[in-house]
Order: C-alpha cells, then structure tokens, then sequence
C-alpha cells in the first residue's frame, strides 16, 4: 500500500510516533539515547521549519521519523525505505484504545556496520579514484596498505570507501563521482555513512598507536588526500593520518588517551563549523594530555587567483597555483 509520507508526519508527529512506540521518556530536547546505554545525556528532539527531528549528539546523527523507525527495527533507511513507511503508517493509525507497543531493544552495544562487502581494490580502481578526488595513486596505495580505504557494490554502486581496523565507522562514496538518490525526506546526498557507525569515531587512531605524530583532518576526501602528503613528505612510519568524519561531534571521550603524547596538527575545513570542532578537538586533545596540538594554517599560502582555501583537499587541488614554493609548502605540511 502507497502512503503519504507527509500526511503521516500531520497525523502522528516524532512526539505522538515516540509515545506510540512507548517510548514516551526519551520524548524531550535532552535525555539519554534509546538506542544504547548512556552515563550522561547525548540525544533529544526538536522542532525546526514546523519539522520534528532528533539529533544524536554522540553521533552527529540527524533524523526524521523514518529514521527512528529505521534505528528501531535495525533496517536501512534507503533500501528498507516502503517497509518502514508501512510500519510507520502502521503506527500512525493505532487507535487511542489500542494498547501501547512493548519498548523495542535497541541494538547490542556492540554492533558495528556490515562491510562484508568492502574488498581491496585493484590498481584500476585506485587509478578511477586517483583521477576523479585529484589524490595520487601512490598516496591511494598507502591508504590501501592500510586498510583504511576499500571498495566494493553498494545499492547497485561500485562504491569507494574509508574504515579502519576497529569496525566501528564505515562511509561510502560512489566512484563515479555521482550523488547518492535521495529517498523518503533525505535528498539526494555524496555520502553514505553505513548503519550502526559512530561518527564521533576517530577514523585510524589504533592505526596511529606507534606513531609519534598525527595528523588529524576533517572529512573522508582529505583523510586519503593526507595519505600523499605523508608518502610525498617521506613521513611513512613517522605520521598517521587520523580522521572525523563530521565536525558535528566531539573526539569519542573514551579513545582519548590513545592521543596522549602524540605531537598532532589539526587540518580544519575553513567554515566556521570546521574551525569551531578543531578548537573543540584541542581542547579535548590538551586534557588528554598531548605533547603538542597545532592547526595548519591555510590562510598562509594565497591562490593565484586570490580566492581561499577551504580544506586539505582544495590545497592539494589548488597548491601548483600557490604563491610559495611548492618544496616549502611540503616540509611544514605534517608535523
């Protein structure tokens, strides 16, 4: 059966849906998540554009209606898209006399995003993404070496993507260069963080465990771009590339000391979401007790043009255009 997915959300907004689900406690602006055991609140609702969404602050997660339900019944939000309208259409049309659903469990605390999938890639498909991210092929090898970049099928999608050894994160792009379909109330999007990931994840710190210096980026394009300034640098060994995926979350509280004596410098996306998470980042890294936290400074290097540099990935694109020497930029871009 067809529904109106907007008719659905007049008739039984995220609160009443909530209620619906007995999950009446989690319905305020902060509270714990109901998808895990939490210490310390780090989920809520909201009303935004007469819209009501959640956002999960551990995560960076943002969603709807369907994305609860999608969380709830552990289903993706794309591919389980009909399903989980039937379910909430479902929901929606309870009568008041109807006795209230049993709270459904949420999934185990360990559950991590299936990347089955995800394979190696061949020397033609680092070669396809060489060319379309601007990124070399033997920085995309390195990353390849490390696990941390694999490719695969995703939704009828030869996808590339970023993970690292613990499992916990996993986001997609696709190799064509394409935007993802958008479905339901999402459009149409260029990544895809795979279900169950956590985006406060710092993509590669266990890789980083014997390295004496970090270099910590924002975003999956400029964690492989670091991948050729450290082999181009010759910093193999001495550098590790670290990510977060999203400047919406703070550094996982309880990875923290894996940063402890690391000398790190922070690559922030010249925006100010980007600058005010790598100011957040800092100070987390500080009490962590970092030997050195630094940003690399954009703002030092013009463009032939005058316009500004955004991010890691803009400056790679951009710096044969640069005003100081290319051999200068290179010696002061790790730590």
């Amino acid at each position: 059966m067809n529904h109106d997915l907007q008719q659905l959300r007049l008739k039984c907004p995220l609160p009443v849906l909530m209620r619906k689900l007995g999950l009446a406690r989690f319905v305020k602006s902060s509270c714990a998540s109901p998808f895990r055991a939490d210490q310390k609140p780090s989920w809520g609702i909201f009303q935004t554009n007469g819209r009501w969404m959640f956002k999960d602050f551990a995560t960076g997660e943002c969603g709807d209606e369907i994305a609860l339900l999608a969380h709830l019944y552990h289903q993706d939000q794309q591919r389980d898209f009909k399903k989980l309208l039937d379910v909430y259409a479902g929901v929606a049309n309870q009568t008041e006399n109807q006795s209230e659903p049993a709270p459904i469990k949420p999934a185990p605390p360990n559950t991590k995003p299936d990347t089955s999938f995800l394979t190696r890639p061949t020397d033609e498909q680092i070669g396809r993404l060489s060319a379309l991210r601007k990124i070399s092929v033997e920085g995309l090898r390195y990353a390849s070496e490390r696990n941390v970049l694999k490719f695969g099928q995703w939704q009828g999608h030869e996808v590339f993507a970023v993970i690292d050894k613990t499992g916990c994160l996993a986001e997609l792009r696709r190799l064509d260069g394409l935007l993802f379909t958008g479905y339901g109330s999402l459009p149409e999007h260029k990544s895809h963080t795979l279900k169950h990931s956590r985006k406060n994840w710092p993509l590669g710190v266990l890789e980083a465990v014997d390295f004496a210096d970090i270099a910590l980026v924002e975003g999956m394009p400029d964690f492989l771009a670091m991948h050729q300034f450290v082999v181009e640098e010759n910093r193999i060994g001495k550098t590790a590339p670290v990510a977060m995926l999203t400047s919406s979350c703070d550094i996982a509280a309880e990875v923290l000391s894996h940063f402890t004596g690391k000398n790190i410098r922070i690559f922030p996306h010249l925006d100010q979401p980007g600058i005010d998470a790598a100011e957040r980042w800092q100070k987390q890294l500080i009490s962590a007790k970092a030997s050195t936290v630094d940003f690399f400074n954009f703002h030092a290097f013009e463009i032939a043009d005058g316009s500004e540099l955004k991010d890691l990935c803009d400056f790679n694109q951009q710096r044969g255009l640069a005003g100081s020497q290319p051999q200068h930029i290179l010696r002061t871009l790790t730590p």
